[in-house]
């Protein structure tokens, strides 16, 4: 190697080295700066997952608290209900539930539950009360809807043994054993006052058609008339139907009274 070569040499390796020295001295602040930002975020992470936390406990203590004024209400309910079987279901709209229990305000209460008649028939009951609000008496709904469930194998029961009653198209289907020959016979529920009555709109017996308004055939359905025993909270019966498995009676009423319900004492 000459002396040429060497100087060279000697000349790429400096500027290689001093290359290297700025780069350190460039990173070296970067790096700083890195570090002092890392626990900042660490300190946002801490406080976003607190905040997560802190919000949880609240809806959990929310909806804790709905939950026991639910069963309250179901229990103060069923000891004025002595139709009930047991305390019915209890479900207050609305959230946060505790605003609106500072305020005395519902915006929608659901009552579900079984009751039974005073001559045994079982019903199955689900109520909505809207706009529910606090009064110097109590609470008072604006509204309320209902619907009341009765089995057909329960209706069918009390019309003797060998009488099956269906639902078909949302008419009432009767069928009975009449000297061994099945009789059936279709009618249409409807609503007059309080009073449920069936109008004969086909027949048949053994397979062959009758003529519905047969009088033996309407004094039968004459018979099968039902008044609906009187409903809770003021309802009054606003319209009948019938499926396959129950005939239902729906209700409604307007400035509803209710007992029982939270913050009551």
């Amino acid at each position: 190697m000459n002396h040429r070569t060497a100087r060279a040499d000697a000349r790429a390796k400096g500027v290689v080295r001093g290359a290297a020295a700025r780069g350190t001295a460039v990173r070296g602040p970067a790096v700083r700066r890195a570090a002092v930002r890392r626990p900042h975020r660490i300190g946002r992470r801490w406080a976003l997952a607190g905040a997560c936390a802190l919000l949880a406990g609240l809806v959990l203590a929310d909806r804790v608290a709905a939950g026991v004024a639910e069963g309250r209400m179901g229990d103060r309910i069923a000891a004025r209900q002595s139709s009930l079987v047991a305390a019915p279901s209890v479900s207050i709209g609305g959230f946060p539930f505790l605003w609106n229990a500072a305020s005395g305000t519902y915006p929608e209460v659901t009552v579900d539950g079984r009751a039974q008649t005073e001559d045994g028939l079982p019903v199955t009951a689900s109520v909505d009360l809207h706009d529910v609000s606090k009064t110097a008496g109590g609470y008072e709904a604006a509204g309320a809807r209902a619907e009341f469930k009765v089995p057909l194998d329960a209706l069918a029961a009390k019309r003797g043994p060998g009488v099956r009653l269906t639902g078909h198209d949302g008419r009432l289907e009767i069928t009975r054993s009449v000297m061994g020959v099945p009789l059936v016979v279709t009618a249409a529920l409807t609503l007059t006052g309080d009073t449920v009555t069936l109008e004969p709109a086909a027949a048949s017996l053994a397979g062959r058609p009758l003529d519905p308004a047969n009088p033996q055939i309407a004094a039968a359905l004459k018979a099968a008339e039902r008044k609906i025993p009187a409903l809770p909270l003021g309802l009054v019966p606003s319209g009948i139907s019938v499926d396959a498995g129950a005939v239902t009676v729906r209700g409604e009423a307007r400035d509803v009274g209710i007992p029982g319900l939270p913050g009551e004492t």
